[in-house]
């Protein structure tokens, strides 16, 4: 799937649409660099998801509250850039 900013989004918007309706293209609409929506057709489906996918992102999402839930740090990673170049 092709990335397109909001942008070129608004400057080509006729010929993207044709791209969709004739070539059965796809486009991940950012904003900023940041994906906001699709321009699909409208017999499009989205990748279906998996157990394992799913596994994975719940493991994910218990390390990550493990990881918010943790002490600070002693020493910010600022103070030891700082120590290693002088």
């Amino acid at each position: 799937m092709k990335e397109i900013g909001i942008r070129e989004l608004k400057a080509k918007a006729s010929e993207l649409v044709r791209h969709v309706a004739e070539e059965h293209a796809t486009y991940t609409i950012t904003r900023r660099g940041r994906p906001v929506g699709v321009l699909a057709p409208t017999d499009f489906a989205p990748p279906k998801r998996s157990k394992a996918g799913d596994a994975a992102w719940d493991r994910l999402e218990e390390l990550w509250a493990r990881a918010d839930k943790s002490p600070p740090p002693k020493k910010s990673a600022l103070q030891e850039l700082f120590k290693m170049r002088r």
